[in-house]
């Protein structure tokens, strides 16, 4: 989970939020306070204890998927093995009912032999292809049930991952307004390594964070 951009996305809500009163108090300067994001990330028991959670809850979700797949893989393994069976004793019923009315008709000349192979070959031909097309549609249903587990864990997964974030953000933005009130601060900027919002004075307030959200 990004953390980093939540915590930018904070730092530039109370700076909006702020300078309404920036430029309708031109009597006092604005007091600005600068938290590192990086730190908060790192070292906040609070927001690490979310990120742990999170994570797990991911990986939960991710097995879970992966035994619905392999539950699914296996009942398809089942159908194959099913159907299989099913072309092979419709192969032989066809094959017996030929040889049946062959041997109940036996060709009496060359050409009649040639006409009779000849048929058994379309016959055979025939049974393949209906064959193919069964294990074919198979294939697709199974390619598409599985396309529909994937995209249904991606959305669950997706929530999952928004709902961490903005528990994470809300435990932040709460940290930061009670801060910045108690400090009487108008502004409050991520000053993190990635993003230097603040390069000379200013109100550190990182060390005020951890220790809200220890």
């Amino acid at each position: 989970m990004n953390f980093g951009k939540l915590a930018r996305g904070v730092g530039a809500a109370f700076l909006v939020a702020a300078s309404a009163c920036v430029s309708g108090c031109s009597e006092k300067a604005a007091v600005v306070g600068y938290y590192n994001a990086d730190r908060i990330e790192s070292e906040a028991a609070q927001i690490k204890a979310l990120e742990e959670e999170a994570t797990a809850k991911l990986k939960e979700k991710q097995a879970e998927v992966e035994a619905k797949m392999k539950e699914k893989q296996a009942a398809l393994e089942q159908k194959f093995k099913e159907k299989q069976d099913e072309i092979a004793a419709k192969f032989q019923a066809k094959e017996d009912e030929f040889n049946q009315k062959v041997q109940a008709n036996p060709p009496t000349s060359q050409e009649e032999a040639d006409r009779i192979q000849a048929e058994a070959n379309e016959l055979g031909q025939t049974l393949q292809q209906e064959a193919e097309a069964d294990m074919n549609k198979l294939q697709e249903e199974a390619a598409t049930e599985a396309q529909r587990i994937r995209q249904e864990a991606g959305i669950q997964m997706q929530g999952l991952q928004t709902q961490y974030q903005t528990r994470i953000r809300q435990k932040l933005d709460n940290a930061v307004d009670e801060v910045a009130r108690a400090k009487k601060l108008d502004v409050v900027l991520d000053n993190s390594i990635m993003q230097k919002s603040v390069i000379y004075g200013g109100v550190d307030i990182t060390e005020d964070l951890l220790e809200k959200l220890k």
